[in-house]
């Protein structure tokens, strides 16, 4: 039970994150299938959409709760943790921000953003026009889903639970403990869990676009996958907080900066 509240704390936050992204994918599957084949498939779930949105955002906090339960377990074996998070909900006390870590974070985040961005513009846009055309999202629906979904959910599913199974399984099967761990552990840890990302983003990517051509996966593993690498690195090094901070400053940039400032240039 030693991790139970701060499992409920993520929980909690999973929970409000669904709340927040779920109406935002139904937006965009809108504008994605347009209105009358948007309204089919409502009428066909038969549950009216704010239920619907109740019973997902639910499913999402559930989720989130039982596998930061199970990472937060397996953290006792790996050595990766929540430091400040294990600090205030765990053991009661203060934490105390790592200001190194935290300037990390918030730079590689916008780095990370940069990169995203302009290898779609420049590098797949020119092969795949419908990239740069139909109705965006709108910013701060995106900005806060992105935060929200993002920065917390994918986090838990992927750095938290994900990753850090990956680490516990390699340190069981070779017998090593938390101090005797190789780095290559980690490093299969992050790449496995980082490949996995990408491909969790083809359904959409298929469902956008009506079809996956190598060209649409090598975009869809180049764009998450890089971005994986950076968070789970900091999961490892600095603390799950941090990889969410820098997820986090991923959308943040690229929806209020770089979005705004390639609309106004075009």
């Amino acid at each position: 039970m030693k991790y139970f509240r701060l499992a409920l704390f993520l929980g909690l936050l999973g929970l409000i994150a669904g709340a927040f992204v779920v109406p935002f994918q139904m937006e965009m599957l809108r504008n994605t299938l347009g209105e009358a084949e948007y309204e089919k498939i409502i009428e066909a779930t038969g549950i009216p959409a704010p239920i619907g949105i109740m019973l997902a955002a639910l499913q999402i906090g559930i989720l989130s709760t039982v596998l930061a339960w199970i990472g937060l377990k397996l953290t006792n074996r790996t050595g990766l943790s929540l430091p400040l998070l294990q600090t205030w909900i765990v053991e009661k006390k203060k934490p105390v921000l790592n200001h190194g870590s935290l300037k990390l974070a918030l730079i590689g985040g916008a780095i990370g953003a940069v990169f995203m961005v302009l290898t779609d513009l420049f590098v797949f846009q020119p092969h795949v026009p419908k990239l740069g055309s139909g109705e965006s999202a709108v910013w701060w629906k995106a900005t806060i889903a992105g935060v929200l979904y993002g920065g917390i959910v994918e986090e838990i599913l992927m750095r938290l639970f994900l990753m850090t199974l990956i680490v516990w399984l390699l340190s069981f099967l070779f017998k090593k403990s938390r101090d005797t761990i190789p780095s290559s552990f980690y490093w299969t840890g992050i790449i496995l869990a980082a490949l996995l990302f990408s491909a969790g983003h083809l359904p959409a990517t298929q469902g956008f676009f009506g079809e996956l051509t190598s060209l649409l996966i090598a975009r869809a593993f180049i764009l998450n996958g890089v971005l994986a690498v950076l968070f789970g690195y900091l999961y490892w090094k600095r603390g799950l907080e941090y990889a969410m901070i820098a997820h986090m400053m991923v959308h943040i940039v690229t929806q209020l900066v770089l979005l705004p400032i390639i609309k106004l240039v075009s």
